[in-house]
């Protein structure tokens, strides 16, 4: 079963990701937001196939058509977020989806409102049971997993410091939502120990630079240029990425070569190395 999930999801491929790719790159093309732009998608789209992978192990009854709708889902899901960074952006993704079609000379698979519904509905996190295939089901424990890692720290940050939160607000916020994120997951996927195990090192990566965030402003005050620890990785994304638009790999490479505080060094080194791993 498992070699013909793998031809499926191929011959789904050989159809559908380049040009779904290529409408995700085009949308963010103009707008610089490097955690949920074409990158975040393709991320998504791999973590998704493992679940199908685990799905299919666990029973569960996947066709052509249920993987068709899922890549459509995953690379449209965020597509909103280019034109805003709201939590209504589901909203607007569904619009820019529907506008895909409506242009595109490739048709969509049947149930194509199931596809716009999940687009929308995302963001809600309605998890339920993984004891059949849901295209939103698979879409939210796909993207919660691009939620851990150093990845996953640096997407928090990222959009979190966009939305103009509070700096000193933001360590109990992600954590509260990263805990409630993984819970889920653990929940869908407890069968598969090894599985688990590797994604709690992701979890407790991201877990832990925002535990290390909260103890380093209680120590010292913030500073916009302070260039030390969590805090120094904070400034960092806030003032070269964000503010002066630089990509990720970029700063990642400035920061290993130019910056001497350990700890933003592992950070950064950390955060390349998952950047340039192969989707």
């Amino acid at each position: 079963m498992s070699s013909n999930l793998e031809k499926i999801i191929h011959k789904t491929e050989e159809k559908w990701l380049h040009p779904l790719a290529d409408a995700c790159s085009q949308q963010f093309a103009m707008v610089h937001l490097p955690s949920h732009d074409q990158s975040h998608h393709l991320r998504v789209w791999k973590y998704a196939k493992i679940l199908l992978h685990h799905a299919v192990k666990q029973g569960i009854v996947i066709s052509e058509t249920d993987i068709e709708r899922l890549i459509i889902t995953v690379f449209f899901h965020d597509q909103g977020m280019s034109e805003t960074i709201s939590k209504e952006h589901g909203k607007i993704g569904r619009h820019i989806c529907k506008a895909y079609f409506n242009k595109s000379t490739i048709a969509p698979p049947p149930f194509i409102e199931n596809i716009l519904q999940a687009i929308e509905d995302h963001d809600k996190k309605d998890y339920s049971n993984l004891n059949e295939f849901d295209i939103l089901n698979f879409l939210n424990l796909a993207d919660d997993l691009d939620a851990l890692g150093t990845i996953g720290a640096y997407r928090y940050a990222e959009i979190n410091l966009l939305r103009k939160i509070e700096i000193q607000d933001v360590p109990e916020i992600v954590l509260n939502n990263m805990s409630a994120r993984f819970q889920h997951f653990t929940k869908m996927l407890g069968k598969d120990r090894v599985f688990i195990k590797a994604q709690n090192q992701r979890y407790l990566a991201a877990h832990n630079f925002f535990k290390d965030l909260a103890f380093q402003m209680k120590q010292v005050e913030y500073r916009t240029d302070l260039y030390l620890g969590p805090i120094g990785v904070i400034n960092f994304i806030k003032n070269e990425i964000i503010q002066n638009k630089r990509t990720p790999l970029k700063v990642c490479d400035y920061v290993i070569s130019q910056n001497r505080d350990f700890y933003c060094h592992h950070f950064f080194e950390r955060l390349k190395k998952e950047l340039t791993t192969d989707y």
